[in-house]
């Protein structure tokens, strides 16, 4: 943990250092391109946040921007209450990054690989070793030794995984964490990001809405750089959402297995025809409910906008 900066180095606060992660009005022009345009958002100490939206909604330059690896046009990042443009070595020390892809060098072997960006952050050796050996546990990689060149994409994400906790950071950044993956590994990773809730606070990207809803406490969609919708998942889903009724009956006089199917979008209207059913002698077989999910919200949201 980096020690106290002056207060020049902070953003002024608008609440607590309770938020972890804030973003204001961020914009970033390439050329005459705006790639994304007054974008805010914040995340909570213990969240987990998910960015998601169509390729080229700016989901990878915010990301970028969030790291330090590319200059805001405009606006502010802070993490932990340091700001990004003016105290940058403070913030990105609070950081562990995992990019959409997983570049590493290929002779060194998973334990060197991680013993060498435990030097950057200055971990001592002997407690950088305990991290990484516990993160791999915790990920099923038992091939320690083998150097990353030989290694599945798989396994590379599970080192990189580790390397982004190697400094013991307050806020994880993962870029698409699953991408390219097979479905096994791609649970298994899942799921190790599930248990770090509350642990770590993490803002993620990725395509896979189901994963995103089920991971994620809130949401940010994106298009055409801008946001279009955020929120808690279930906040989300009530707002854009709704809920859909199908009802299965068999008319008077009807024979054998034969029935209906009507659909409808509200209590009373399904009350409505239910009751016009038993009324004309009819019988009811079956009432189903389908609320959206995140994917369908998403589509909705996302060509409506």
């Amino acid at each position: 943990m980096p020690e106290k900066q002056p207060l020049s180095t902070r953003l002024p606060e608008t609440h607590p250092v309770v938020c972890v992660l804030e973003v204001r009005n961020l914009s970033k022009m390439y050329g005459d391109f705006l790639a994304v345009d007054d974008v805010s958002f914040s995340v909570g100490r213990g969240e987990i946040v998910g960015v998601v939206g169509p390729n080229g909604a700016g989901k990878t330059s915010i990301i970028k921007m969030i790291v330090g690896l590319v200059e805001p046009s405009r606006g502010e990042i802070s993490v932990a209450g340091y700001c990004m443009r003016n105290a940058p070595e403070e913030a990105k020390r609070l950081i562990g990054y995992l990019p959409e892809e997983s570049p590493v060098y290929e002779e060194m072997t998973a334990l060197e690989y991680l013993d060498f960006f435990a030097d950057v952050y200055g971990v001592e050796r002997e407690e950088a070793r305990r991290r990484a050996e516990r993160v791999l546990d915790e990920l099923c990689l038992s091939h320690r030794e083998r150097r990353l060149g030989e290694m599945s994409k798989g396994m590379r994400r599970k080192v990189m995984i580790a390397r982004s906790l190697i400094n013991d950071p307050e806020l994880l950044v993962y870029d698409e964490p699953a991408s390219g993956l097979d479905p096994i590994t791609s649970a298994q990773l899942m799921e190790y990001i599930r248990r770090l809730r509350g642990r770590k606070t993490i803002l993620m990207t990725t395509h896979n809405l189901y994963q995103a809803e089920r991971l994620c406490d809130r949401v940010v969609i994106l298009k055409g750089g801008r946001v279009v919708a955020q929120g808690g998942v279930r906040e989300i889903k009530r707002r854009f959402g709704g809920v859909r009724y199908t009802l299965r009956f068999r008319s008077p006089g009807s024979r054998g297995s034969g029935s209906r199917v009507v659909t409808c979008t509200s209590l009373e209207e399904l009350n409505a025809i239910a009751g016009e059913v038993v009324h004309s002698g009819g019988e009811i077989l079956d009432i189903e409910n389908h609320t959206s999910s995140l994917e369908e919200i998403f589509l909705t949201v996302v060509s409506g906008s």
